[in-house]
């Protein structure tokens, strides 16, 4: 078939002013693109593709959105080592136990414990072997189960006389968390007791814990992927309120929601007392919820973890310095370096709380930004930051995501949250590049232009999910590792041949295809394997080209061409999708729609001029369903 010289337009973009949300944060940026070009031939684009860089896979937990329960226990009551862990067991299953250090051992009745002085507490021992013998996690519930925001004059029944200073919050959670490890016991989550708590014990908790589980508020609030690590709601099961088929209804809604489900029991026993106020639940109710759980987790529709295993972590973290231990370095710049600091207070968070990068607001808008990071468009990332929002006045703190292409160039950004409230919190979202173009990204931290907002950030992380990945390549032999093989063919083995001396794409060097002009005006072609289309499809079809010489550039290109064909495997119609004709290396590409209802089948052909004194190499060709 006939193949036509481009028409080659560049296209530059010019300075554009983009709202960063509906009302206030304009910036602008000046977008140009790089060696390659983007060219527009007839109505098809040919854009730079980003880099389809590798990257190490995120092993972490929950790292996407599905089905959970968790069985947490609250007080080290000695009821969920002989009673519950034996039941949960018979089921497969384990929990987590909040325990009070300084009631662990109070094994006689009555006794101190201000939780409750008519139940037995685990020994050492017990405790010990819930976690070593048993299986489960163990957390932290304070030294003494003390209100740790309120006092009697909020809540009579249960808080001491006076409200905690914040030197008494903090020896509450470090004590307990420090008397735990000297028996062995390594806790990272917390339940503050009675669910109490304001602004000043969530920056205390921070300090010491990887998350909160709040008491009796997951009615009205569920947990949602990708959760809030400080605000993990629970539903509290009490018998006569909570009978086994309203357990069993709430498992269902998080299994049709793909929600985290949190229960949270106390004492469990074989007669319960129908009191809410005691915190009793029957062991035969127990084992019924636990069976039922079972069966769903064996079905594979909900996925039964330790609070410590529903937290999304992962052990890639995209961001250098992200405990900003060295400060604002490793990448990291600000626009105000007298009003986005280093802190040293220890107003981070978890693991390493001493230092944190500081905001004062001013009135104008101030930045931190992070290093620029490669991303792979189709990948959903996850960008997890603490942030205490000690003041606030009318401003917020925002964060951006600056997208940009394979040469370094702003093409794009995405406005993804913000908080305008005095407010303790891990700031967990999502994030998936806007278009194939992107390459590479980076996170933008904003101070309002409004005086009177003082915050700290820390743990600034950022990884790939399971929520998102690269699509399924639908053309074998993208990368070249089997040469001209695996379906693709040339008309030109003489000068269209394979190559392994390290001329591909970054991502994968070694093996490439090496396209060369003939002497002759005849062009030479490489030809895909044919793959199978819908009419109604849209695709994305990228390669890797280093166009290291041309000769003749008035009428010299590698070009990029469609074949369609029928059910029947005959030549319909085809698609000119454009050409290079610049010295450079990147990602180039298109989209694709077949012409009509009757292809089914499409290949590629990438075009060598003739008698134009190219040399380039092709390599890494993706062709995708969008």
């Amino acid at each position: 078939m006939a193949w036509y010289p481009a028409i080659v337009v560049n296209e530059r973009f010019n300075q554009v002013n983009f709202k960063i949300n509906e009302t206030k944060h304009l910036a602008s940026r000046l977008k140009t693109f790089g060696a390659l070009g983007v060219f527009l031939i007839s109505t098809s684009i040919m854009t730079l593709f980003s880099p389809l860089s590798v990257q190490a896979a995120a092993t972490g937990t929950s790292l996407n959105s599905a089905a959970r329960i968790s069985f947490t226990f609250d007080d080290s009551l000695q009821s969920a080592y002989t009673n519950a862990a034996p039941i949960l067991q018979q089921y497969g299953l384990t929990g987590t136990d909040y325990a009070i250090s300084g009631c662990v051992g109070m094994v006689t009745v009555p006794n101190t414990c201000l939780a409750n002085t008519d139940t037995p507490y685990m020994t050492w021992a017990q405790l010990q072997a819930l976690q070593n013998t048993y299986g489960w996690e163990i957390g932290s519930h304070t030294v003494d189960h003390e209100c740790l925001a309120s006092s009697a004059a909020q809540d009579p029944s249960d808080c001491q006389a006076k409200i905690l200073t914040q030197a008494q919050v903090d020896a509450e959670l470090a004590n307990s968390q420090s008397a735990l490890a000297a028996n062995g016991i390594t806790a990272t989550d917390f339940a503050p007791p009675y669910g109490d708590f304001n602004n000043m014990v969530m920056a205390q908790i921070a300090k010491y814990y990887a998350s909160m589980r709040q008491f009796k508020n997951a009615s009205n609030n569920p947990n949602v992927w990708p959760y809030s690590d400080y605000y993990l709601q629970d539903f509290t099961v009490l018998q006569t309120t909570d009978p086994v088929a309203t357990v069993e209804a709430k498992i269902a809604a998080a299994v049709a929601n793909k929600q985290w489900l949190i229960l949270t029991f106390h004492n469990v026993l074989p007669t319960p007392s129908a009191t809410p106020d005691d915190y009793e639940y029957g062991s035969a109710e127990l084992a019924q919820i636990a069976a039922y759980v079972q069966a769903q987790q064996s079905a594979g529709l909900i996925q039964s973890v330790h609070i410590n295993q529903g937290l999304i972590t992962s052990t890639t973290n995209l961001f250098a310095n992200s405990t900003f231990d060295s400060g604002i370095s490793g990448g990291w710049t600000t626009d105000s370096p007298t009003t986005i600091t280093k802190d040293t207070g220890s107003n981070g968070s978890y693991p390493s709380p001493t230092n944190s990068i500081k905001f004062v607001s001013t009135t104008k808008n101030t930045h931190l930004f992070s290093p620029k990071v490669a991303v792979t468009p189709g990948t959903t990332y996850m960008l997890k930051n603490f942030l205490n929002v000690a003041k606030v006045s009318g401003g917020e703190i925002g964060f951006y995501v600056d997208e940009y292409d394979a040469n370094g160039n702003w093409i794009s950004g995405q406005w993804l949250k913000a908080e305008a409230s005095a407010f303790v919190e891990d700031m967990n979202f999502t994030y998936t590049p806007s278009s194939p173009r992107v390459s590479q990204a980076s996170l933008q931290v904003i101070a309002t232009g409004t005086p009177g907002t003082t915050a700290y950030l820390d743990n600034a992380q950022m990884f790939p999910t399971l929520a998102g990945v690269p699509p399924t390549d639908l053309v074998p032999n993208g990368t070249f590792g089997a040469g001209i093989g695996a379906g693709w063919t040339t008309d030109d083995p003489t000068h269209i041949l394979a190559d392994s001396a390290n001329n591909g794409s970054p991502a994968n060097p070694v093996n490439s295809i090496s396209l060369q002009s003939g002497t002759t005006s005849a062009n030479g072609h490489l030809f895909s394997p044919k793959v199978s289309v819908s009419s109604t499809g849209n695709y994305s079809i990228s390669s890797w080209l280093n166009l290291k010489q041309l000769t003749n550039a008035t009428s010299g290109e590698v070009g990029f061409y469609i074949d369609e064909y029928n059910s029947s495997g005959q030549w319909i119609s085809g698609q000119y999708k454009g050409g290079i004709h610049t010295i450079g290396a990147g990602y180039t590409g298109f989209n694709y729609t077949p012409s009509s209802a009757n292809v089914t089948q499409a290949s590629l052909q990438v075009i060598v001029v003739g008698n134009a004194g190219i040399q380039a190499y092709l390599d890494n060709v993706m062709w995708t369903l969008n």
